[in-house]
């Protein structure tokens, strides 16, 4: 069943829209100019954020129509959180602001055609959203970029390390071969893609958003 959410569609677009349009304009400005610009579409069922390629757009979804079960780990990735926010909140934060510029970096890998694994295409994804709001950081809140990457990775002390011990394998090859088993586990997804997240804050020497453009989308 649909459930509509409470939030008026064109007010999640208004707040998307300036993110993808200064994510196009950066692009834009290290030299590449993209065959097309993606657009913001806002779902109203369940589902995970996404970047469509077959519509080209950047697909969100509102808090409202998430399940209860949702709702629920939504509220507890607030309290672990460190910006202090409900869980209505941090999801808005998160998933419909923060993660915006990962998903429109799956739209670069997408024009550039370059071909990559999944955990290559996540980890380069993850790399352009910490350099994109590194060097474009969001008036509001007001929280900076280095606090909200922080609030994006918090974790309780406890959670275990996706990666189970003794692998026998990378990292790398650990998640593309077990791809679908990861996918299926939503914390388990999460904890890769946090752990990718603080792997790219890491970095030293970080690399410029337009060093990785032109690493995704080479001349």
């Amino acid at each position: 069943m649909t459930i509509m959410n409470t939030e008026p569609t064109s007010s999640i677009i208004a707040k998307a829209q300036p993110i993808l349009d200064a994510f196009y304009e950066a692009v834009v400005a290290c030299g590449r100019i993209p065959p097309f610009k993606p657009t913001i579409r806002v779902e109203t069922i369940p589902g995970a954020i996404r970047y469509d390629h077959a519509d080209r757009s950047v697909v969100l979804v509102p808090y409202e129509v998430l399940p209860p079960a949702q709702r629920a780990s939504m509220d507890r990735f607030a309290a672990i959180g460190t910006l202090g926010l409900s869980g209505p909140e941090q999801y808005s934060e998160v998933f419909n602001n923060l993660m915006i510029a990962h998903e429109l970096g799956h739209w670069l890998q997408e024009v550039a055609r370059r071909p990559l694994n999944r955990w290559q295409a996540e980890y380069e994804a993850n790399q352009i959203m910490v350099a994109f709001w590194r060097e474009h950081p969001a008036p509001s809140p007001a929280a900076t970029t280095e606090k909200r990457l922080a609030n994006f990775v918090a974790q309780p002390q406890n959670m275990p390390c996706p990666m189970p011990e003794n692998a026998g394998m990378s990292v790398e090859d650990y998640f593309n071969a077990h791809l679908t088993e990861i996918e299926s586990n939503s914390m388990a997804y999460a904890g890769f893609q946090k752990m990718m997240v603080r792997k790219a804050i890491a970095e030293n020497p970080a690399p410029s958003f337009c060093q990785l453009v032109a690493t995704t989308w080479p001349k």
